[in-house]
C-alpha cells in the first residue's frame, strides 16, 4: 500500500506542471513569437499593442494573472491609442487578433481534488 501511496504522491507532483498555461511573451514592434511556460498564478495570456506612428507599432505578450480586454473603433486610432486583449488557451496569443475559446479553469483543481480523494480512500480503506 505504501508504494501505492508513493506512487500517487509523485504522480500528483509530476502532473501539477503540465497544466501550466504557455504563452508567447515578448515585446517586439512586430507580431512576435516566443513560447514560455507562465508561473501557476497566470491565468491569461495577454496582448497589448499601443499604436505609434512616427516609431512603429508596438506589442507586447505576456502572462498574467488576470486582464481585462480593451478595444479601439477602426477610424479612432490616434498615436499611443493600445488595445489589451486576453485569451486562456495554451499560446492563443499568437496573432494579434484571435477569438481562441478558453481552456476549462478548474482542470487542473479537477485533477488534483482527485487524487487527493484517491489518497484519502487508500488511507481509510487500506485493504482495498
Amino acid at each position: 500500500m505504501k508504494t501505492i501511496l508513493l506512487l500517487l504522491v509523485v504522480l500528483a507532483v509530476a502532473v501539477g506542471p503540465a497544466w501550466a498555461l504557455r504563452c508567447h511573451v515578448c515585446i517586439s514592434t512586430t507580431n512576435c513569437k516566443q513560447p514560455q511556460t507562465c508561473s501557476a498564478s497566470s491565468n491569461f495570456c495577454r496582448t497589448m499593442t499601443t499604436v505609434e506612428p512616427l516609431s512603429g507599432n508596438l506589442v507586447k505578450k505576456d502572462c498574467v494573472e488576470s486582464c481585462t480586454p480593451t478595444y479601439t473603433q477602426q477610424g479612432q486610432v490616434s498615436s499611443g491609442t493600445s488595445s489589451t486583449q486576453c485569451c486562456q488557451g495554451d499560446l492563443c496569443n499568437e496573432k494579434l487578433y484571435n477569438s481562441v475559446p478558453a481552456r476549462a479553469p478548474l482542470a487542473g483543481t479537477a485533477l488534483g481534488l482527485g487524487l487527493a480523494l484517491g489518497l484519502l480512500a487508500l488511507l481509510l480503506a487500506p485493504n482495498l
